[in-house]
């Protein structure tokens, strides 16, 4: 295994840490790091701690792009390109496509054979194509499995609480916002399509009535109107089928649009995806799945969903493409804010991109509940049509402000603490006052975080923490708790600038 050449950030570092404590303890966990939070770093560290005290590992990549990556940064020997047969030893790396490795039953027989159990990590652990790799290994000598993944979703993998038994979190999509790793985004809702006539069957809406809603001339004249008023530097679409994407290039092209169409059944395709991506000849690509994981252009600031879904973690990939910064060479900011336009109302039934999810009780819940249940409340700002919080009154986009509901009324305090929260803005964690922290906390639903904040501050400015008690509401009893988790060891946190 080749010396790794990068360093973990604290917060990547606190992670590794914490899994190596839960697969000592649970021995198959689920890690949930979010796109932009850096989760190939952290599994090649993970296999570099248990490779040096010799165990072997195995890492399971689903998409070549990872794969390359890992041999790059890593090393190890390749499971993939047609490999019939490697020898499997203690204290070595093993990198594998899941597609061969399911097809080398000599190479998991030697893993299972092992007096000291492998670890098998495996990406993108959502996906099931290695089910049945793990399934077998556990059998046959109970491994430890470590998946890691974005979106811990057991209404659609369903195999995540079978085969796993803890998920450690690392960081939400929000926080990885905050501290500048992932650019904030503006979701603007589009209605020119007509959902009422989508069919569902085996959980996903089909082919052909989503063709039937998205590609009629509405839409078409709709997408090609945003094209043209939005300003952008590279655009990604996402359609449901091939047939769409080839519908939707050729559209586009007839418009005068410089766009390329990627999917499973193109010649060519890795020169049309250069096209988009380094040869900047398209500054439009229509794509249906293959590249809403494992595919990284950080330029793209404008992304369509014209079609529907009921994936959680389909909607969060297909958005995630559009959430890479991009900086000068010196350093300077030249994209933080991307779009997002949406076709399909998948916000109403996903909620935005930037909610915090509750991963560690949704990778075993496998019952889908009614539409939208979960989701934090959001709201259509009838000036711009961008989906905002439902607790934000005057719109960040437009500065339209909406007026209050009846029950808003009733719910003055919400309101107050929205008004308030636009003063903290620029302003760092530490910063903050105890009433202010407890306006953040309630604003950004971070009640945990701002808790470890209060005690950590309590531990310089005495009374800090009855301060924030009594602004959050609290009885005098929850500061009595926290300060029996103080110690003399000073607490740190991210001490992040709000945005």
């Amino acid at each position: 295994m080749k010396p790794t050449n990068f360093t973990l950030r604290p917060y990547q570092q606190t992670f590794v840490d914490n899994l190596s404590v839960a697969l000592r303890d649970h021995r198959r966990v689920i890690a949930c790091a979010a796109t932009g939070s850096g989760k190939t770093k952290m599994f090649i560290e993970v296999a570099r701690r248990a490779v040096k005290n010799g165990r072997a590992v195995v890492i399971i990549s689903e998409t070549t792009k990872i794969f390359d990556q890992i041999i790059n940064e890593a090393g190890g020997h390749e499971i993939a390109n047609g490999k019939k047969h490697v020898h499997i030893k203690g204290g070595e790396l093993y990198i594998a496509m899941a597609q061969t490795l399911t097809r080398r039953p000599l190479i998991i027989q030697q893993l299972a054979a092992l007096e000291f159990p492998p670890l098998i990590i495996v990406d993108e652990a959502h996906i099931g194509t290695p089910s049945n790799i793990i399934r077998r290994l556990i059998e046959a000598s109970n491994p430890y499995i470590l998946g890691f993944t974005a979106t811990p979703d057991a209404r659609v993998a369903k195999h995540l609480p079978e085969l796993y038994n803890s998920c450690v979190v690392c960081c939400q999509v929000d926080e990885l916002i905050q501290q500048g790793f992932l650019c904030g985004y503006q979701h603007l809702a589009r209605t020119k399509a007509d959902t009422d006539i989508l069919e569902l069957r085996n959980g996903e809406y089909t082919e052909q009535s989503q063709n039937a809603a998205f590609s009629t001339s509405a839409v078409y004249d709709g997408i090609f109107e945003d094209l043209r008023s939005t300003s952008f530097t590279k655009c990604m679409i996402f359609v449901a089928s091939i047939k769409h994407a080839r519908e939707m290039n050729q559209r586009l092209q007839e418009q005068g649009f410089a766009s390329v169409e990627y999917h499973s059944q193109l010649e060519n395709s890795s020169y049309e995806l250069a096209k988009f991506t380094e040869l900047n000849l398209a500054n439009i690509c229509v794509s249906v799945a293959s590249l809403t994981k494992g595919f990284d252009c950080p330029s793209v600031d404008l992304v369509i969903l014209n079609r529907a879904t009921t994936s959680l973690p389909l909607y969060l990939q297909m958005i995630g493409r559009g959430s890479r910064p991009v900086w000068s060479a010196n350093g300077t900011p030249l994209k933080t804010h991307f779009r997002v336009l949406d076709y399909g109302g998948n916000w109403e039934r996903h909620g935005l991109y930037f909610e915090d999810r509750e991963w560690d009780k949704m990778w075993e819940i496998t019952k889908r509940g009614k539409k939208g249940e979960g989701v934090a409340p959001v709201a259509l700002c009838p000036s711009c049509e961008s989906i905002i919080p439902a607790s934000v009154r005057i719109c960040p986009y437009c500065d339209h402000e909406r007026p209050l509901t009846e029950k808003e009324l009733e719910q003055g305090e919400l309101v107050e603490v929205t008004s308030h929260y636009t003063n903290l803005v620029d302003k760092r964690i530490s910063e903050l006052s105890p009433v202010e922290l407890a306006i953040y906390a309630k604003m950004k639903k971070k009640q945990p975080f701002a808790a470890r904040v209060a005690r950590a501050q309590e531990q310089v400015r005495q009374g800090f923490l009855d301060a924030f008690t009594a602004a959050m509401g609290y009885k005098p009893s929850w500061a009595d708790h926290q300060r029996k988790m103080i110690g003399a060891t000073p607490i740190d946190f991210a001490d992040i600038q709000l945005r």
